[in-house]
């Protein structure tokens, strides 16, 4: 089975051809990497493969429930300082939503409105709802998939990294 098809896929940027009539099968188990100078369109090449961008011309088929995901040469964590708060990523949402929960939980001993309970209600409904009670785990898990200690991610500053350490790290990410 084809996990992924190219037929005839060309780009166009304006009136600059980048690419024409490009056409590739990758079956399942194959490995594929795309070799070339800057600015000869490799990224071009890893956004039309996650659906990112749609080709000028030709087609592409992708296998129902394919994933594709593209680890961008220059990172951005955001207000990370840590390896762990980099790792959590769109995760750090729920992360701030725990605090806010600890927080409202500390305040309604001293107000227990109606208005402050059922905002907490909601909060905490909306915290499992997502899986918050797993979410620490969830990332610890990825950090130790990636070779990163968890425990010393938590204090670990993102600036004492490698450039493959944070390659790596930006795989946590995906």
């Amino acid at each position: 089975m084809t996990q992924i098809a190219f037929a005839g896929v060309g780009v166009d940027f304006g009136a600059t051809k980048l690419f024409s009539d490009v056409s590739f099968t990758v079956a399942p188990g194959q490995r594929w990497g795309f070799v070339g100078r800057n600015g000869s369109g490799k990224t071009t090449l890893f956004r039309l493969l996650t659906g990112e961008l749609e080709p000028t011309r030709g087609s592409i088929a992708r296998a129902p429930g394919l994933r594709v995901s593209l680890l961008e040469q220059h990172r951005d964590y955001g207000a990370a300082t840590t390896v762990w708060e980099a790792a959590a990523g769109e995760l750090a949402e729920l992360l701030a939503l725990e605090q806010s929960l600890v927080k409202q939980a500390a305040d309604l001993a001293h107000d227990a409105s109606p208005r402050a309970l059922a905002q907490y209600g909601e909060d905490l409904e909306r915290f499992e709802r997502e899986g918050g009670y797993a979410v620490t785990a969830r990332i610890d898990a990825v950090l130790h998939g990636l070779e990163f200690d968890p425990a010393q991610a938590r204090v670990t500053p993102l600036s004492a990294l490698s450039g493959g350490e944070l390659g790596r790290l930006g795989l946590a990410r995906q």
